[in-house]
């Protein structure tokens, strides 16, 4: 390869090092696969992906399957899931093979693993109290800064114990290049707590939550996971401004051009922010009008904790305020020591 491009592949490489699972966090074996980009190759990847976690997938599944029946036997969240079966169908046919293969290599229900990728759009049909997809909308954290001296991105992946099972995938479908922190389970990018490629672009995610679900979008785990072979800024910012279902956040960086902006995303509404001065993102729209948003108290109170702390000028800095535990309650870095001191929220996994 150019000098030039290796030299972002170290970059890169070396950005990767600077992960770190949590305590809480189980980090599997690495994931590698080579293959094209036709049908079969879609599948290919899904079953050896399923084969290689199969015992984690299952795992996963057990503790979700529960809620995933409740709410798939109510009728309006499955005549959602139905509708949004056919858009996937319709829009995206390659990643629901993606699916179905890894469905097919952890022997697990193929249903059950496309309502989980989308339970977060289907949860907007549940009855209200058993609305628990929209009920604490509080996973991830990012602060983000591209000044003259400092271009970085420091993100905490949050969520539940459940889900604590993840992997580094390195990943070439054809001209696509891209690596992954990844949970078992899911599409590549789709849950994922950062990817990049050999593009140079890479990005972290953040859920938000409008106040509707439109079965003719794409669910936020589709979109990143597209988002996962663009080439290029342009291309990347057409991914991202697909209708979605309900919405997302992506902090997307490119190496190549020392450039970051963080995208909010309300169906068909795209708010972009070039990130030049810091800017700490939680799981609330903070640049696009979105009125009836729903949002928890753990993303209210990371945001005014913020506030109160140093403002970062250098990634190091960053990593500090991403783990803070100054809010008892509520704080931005979530551990068995913030949980033993009264944390209401849920687990940090990996930090970037």
């Amino acid at each position: 390869r150019p000098p030039s491009q290796l030299a972002m592949l170290a970059t890169m490489r070396f950005w990767l090092l600077l992960a770190a699972t949590a305590r809480a966090a189980e980090l599997l074996p690495d994931f590698h696969f080579e293959g094209g980009e036709e049908p079969e190759d879609h599948f290919r990847l899904g079953v050896e992906m399923g084969s290689a976690y199969r015992e984690a997938i299952q795992a996963r599944m057990a503790a979700h399957e529960p809620e995933l029946k409740e709410m798939l036997a109510y009728k309006p969240c499955w005549t959602a899931f139905q509708d949004l079966l056919k858009t996937h169908d319709q829009q995206v046919p390659e990643l629901l093979v993606e699916l179905e293969g890894i469905a097919k290599g952890a022997g697990v229900s193929y249903q059950s693993l496309l309502a989980m990728s989308l339970k977060e759009e289907i949860g907007y049909f549940a009855p209200p109290k058993n609305n628990s997809a929209l009920a604490v909308p509080d996973h991830c954290s990012d602060y983000g800064m591209c000044t003259k001296d400092h271009c970085a991105l420091a993100h905490n992946e949050d969520n539940d114990l459940a889900d604590r099972k993840l992997f580094v995938g390195y990943v070439r479908m054809g001209k696509s290049n891209f690596t992954v922190l990844n949970y078992a389970g899911d599409l590549l990018g789709g849950m994922a707590a950062f990817a990049f490629n050999s593009a140079g672009l890479a990005f972290t995610l953040n859920y938000v939550a409008p106040p509707s679900c439109d079965t003719q979008g794409l669910g936020r785990n589709f979109v990143s996971r597209l988002l996962l072979s663009s080439h290029g800024w342009e291309e990347a910012r057409s991914v991202i401004g697909q209708m979605h279902a309900a919405g997302h956040n992506y902090q997307l960086a490119d190496f190549r051009s020392r450039r970051l902006a963080n995208f909010e995303v309300s169906h068909s509404d795209v708010a972009e922010r070039e990130i030049t001065e810091p800017f700490f993102h939680a799981n609330q729209y903070q640049t696009l009008a979105v009125p009836g948003q729903i949002y928890g108290n753990s993303s209210a109170h990371r945001l005014a904790r913020v506030k109160q702390l140093p403002v970062p000028s250098n990634a190091e800095e960053a990593l500090r305020v991403i783990g803070d535990q100054g809010d008892n309650s509520w704080p931005i870095f979530h551990d068995q020591y913030s949980h033993s001191h009264g944390d209401l929220s849920d687990w940090t996994l990996a930090s970037v």
